[in-house]
């Protein structure tokens, strides 16, 4: 399947990629506030804090991988879309639980907005084809 040309793509494609990818690139920029971090503190255990940012910089490549492939209409690319949609719900619940409302409803009112997305019928088409 080729790209669907710029004036193809409806407007719930182009949003639903900009999510995906402003995601990918929250957890990039994680992943690099994590490795400053072990520069200038001192973590308790330096591998768990290596593997944590080396997962979470992973994490946001692949995501970002994802949100290319939605960009190009590739239907592969729906299935992790929404499967890191449905772990962000029970983290951003969990956040929300446990006080921090400020970073859980944002993530939330995110993920829901990429699934409600991810099934319009517009994108479906494009990843259909």
């Amino acid at each position: 399947m080729h790209e669907p040309p710029t004036a193809a793509r409806p407007s719930a494609l182009v949003a639903l990629v900009a999510l995906v990818a402003a995601q990918a690139l929250g957890l990039a920029g994680l992943a690099v506030f994590f490795l400053v971090e072990l520069a200038v503190a001192t973590p308790v255990s330096v591998v768990r804090a290596v593997m944590a940012a080396l997962l979470t910089l992973l994490a946001g490549l692949g995501l970002l991988a994802v949100a290319q492939g939605l960009r190009r209409g590739r239907r592969w690319a729906r299935a992790p879309a929404l499967v890191t949609q449905l772990l962000v719900l029970p983290v951003a619940v969990g956040l929300v639980q446990g006080g921090r409302w400020y970073v859980g409803v944002p993530l939330i009112l995110w993920a829901l907005a990429v699934l409600v997305l991810l099934f319009t019928p517009a994108v479906g088409e494009v990843l259909e084809d």
